[in-house]
């Protein structure tokens, strides 16, 4: 009776995506709701081309369609189901268009991509180093050479004004993504910097830049969470019960130096690997050999998907990581990936989104202190009454983040993989009752999960 029940209720759900499914494209195609399927086939090109360019947006566009991009992919996972394939009659799937296929298969220009030029003709031109604006002459000089390698392309690759248009149209495309690699790299980068250059060993003569943590809480493997929701308020990802205990963690000034440092490499490597991340969460998402279940995983109900293209890559930045430290690893190893921690690749690459989200506005406010105060006399009395100094408020600043953004309120303990970006996160909903928080408000800040002019 039970197999027949589960029978059932699976052909009706296959029934209900089929009808769904059907449905959802002639509004797409702008026909009937009561559209045949066979209709609907004719057009396989337009659907498999409409929903590409918005995978592909997307990659390029994060904080786009947050809500949107979820319900699609949900939508074109099903659409990957054998019953609902063979009801439509046809793939709503086509891989992601790149620019290295584009290039060879279309241009028929392979020698482009050889090409030594090609990386000053696309490289991004940053506006500040180090925190600090760069100067306007230097920043003028490079786009010279940048513009100067972008013709030299053209008149050697392209001999039609069509060429020429499709060949501009791949160097901006390389441009674009380049300058938003560089852009999310930024502030990890930067923290990275800070964290070097004021707690180093060499640096830290006082007591006021320990970073020692000494845990409050047992460790433990085992979590609740709030409902978690892909692309809504953040909040609900990363927020987790054990945070009211404070630390899990006890780690000595050095450990926990370290500790950051890494993770911080980590995240650096992993901004590096955005876009090939992204293509294999698309591919893993996608697939047809590793279908979903909907399971309670402890934060609602999820589609739990094995990711074996994201975790390869993955293990492998982190090896690469693992390799190129100067210290033995601290803390755990494991990559929560396809578990009740981080469903799929669709949730997995959305934590890692919101890393440049929490450590740019940090970043932001550290920097822009002194030039706030320079600005401000009134600014600048205020934060020596109430801090001592500008440099005392920047180590307080920097100290607390590093400390208790990194003290083990993630999964595992915190020292997990992912347990780090979680013991962030879990800072980043605290942040409003820090006693310097007016100061982040004087600096811009406007939230860890919207824009920060």
């Amino acid at each position: 009776n039970n197999n027949n029940n589960n029978k059932s209720s699976s052909t009706k759900s296959n029934s209900t995506r089929n009808k769904a499914a059907t449905k959802l494209l002639s509004v797409v195609g702008g026909n009937s709701t009561k559209t045949s399927t066979a209709a609907l086939r004719k057009r396989q090109d337009f659907f498999q081309r409409l929903f590409e360019i918005g995978r592909r947006n997307k990659v390029l566009n994060p904080s786009k369609m947050r809500d949107t991009y979820g319900k699609l992919m949900h939508m074109l996972q099903d659409s990957q189901s054998p019953s609902v394939a063979k009801s439509l009659g046809f793939s709503l799937f086509s891989d992601l268009k790149m620019v290295h296929r584009y290039v060879e298969e279309e241009l028929n220009m392979p020698e482009l991509l050889e090409d030594e030029r090609l990386v000053g003709a696309t490289t991004h031109v940053a506006a500040t180093e180090c925190g600090k604006p760069k100067a306007r002459d230097v920043v003028k000089q490079e786009l010279e050479q940048k513009r100067a390698l972008h013709e030299q392309l053209l008149e050697d690759y392209a001999i039609t004004e069509q060429q020429k248009d499709d060949l501009c149209r791949v160097l901006d495309s390389i441009s674009d993504a380049i300058a938003v690699m560089e852009q999310n790299v930024a502030p990890v980068v930067r923290a990275y910097q800070l964290l070097t250059k004021h707690f180093s060993a060499g640096t830290m003569p006082k007591e006021k830049y320990s970073l020692e943590l000494r845990g409050s809480c047992l460790n433990s493997t085992t979590a609740k969470y709030n409902t978690l929701s892909y692309g809504g308020s953040f909040s609900s990802f990363y927020s987790n019960s054990r945070d009211k205990g404070g630390s899990t963690l006890s780690h000595s000034n050095t450990t926990q130096f370290t500790f950051v440092q890494q993770s911080l490499q980590l995240w650096i490597r992993v901004q590096r690997h955005m876009f090939q991340l992204w293509t294999c969460a698309d591919h893993d998402l996608l697939s047809t050999k590793c279908g979903y279940q909907l399971l309670n995983t402890g934060q609602g109900l999820h589609r739990v998907q094995h990711c074996p293209t994201v975790a390869q890559l993955m293990q492998h930045l982190l090896k690469e990581t693992q390799r190129r430290s100067n210290s033995p690893w601290v803390g755990l190893s494991v990559i929560h990936l396809g578990d009740r921690d981080v469903p799929n690749a669709l949730v997995f690459i959305d934590k890692y989104t919101q890393v440049p989200r929490i450590l740019h506005p940090i970043c932001k406010t550290v920097d822009g202190l002194d030039e706030l105060c320079e600005t401000n006399d009134g600014i600048a009395k205020y934060i020596d009454e109430e801090f001592g100094s500008v440099d005392n408020l920047r180590i307080g600043i920097l100290k607390d983040y590093f400390k208790h953004g990194f003290d083990g309120s993630g999964d595992d303990g915190g020292s997990c993989i992912d347990g780090r970006l979680t013991s962030s996160w879990n800072w980043t909903s605290r942040v409003a009752k820090k006693t310097y928080y007016n100061i982040f408000m004087l600096c811009g800040f406007q939230g860890f999960d919207g824009d920060f002019k």
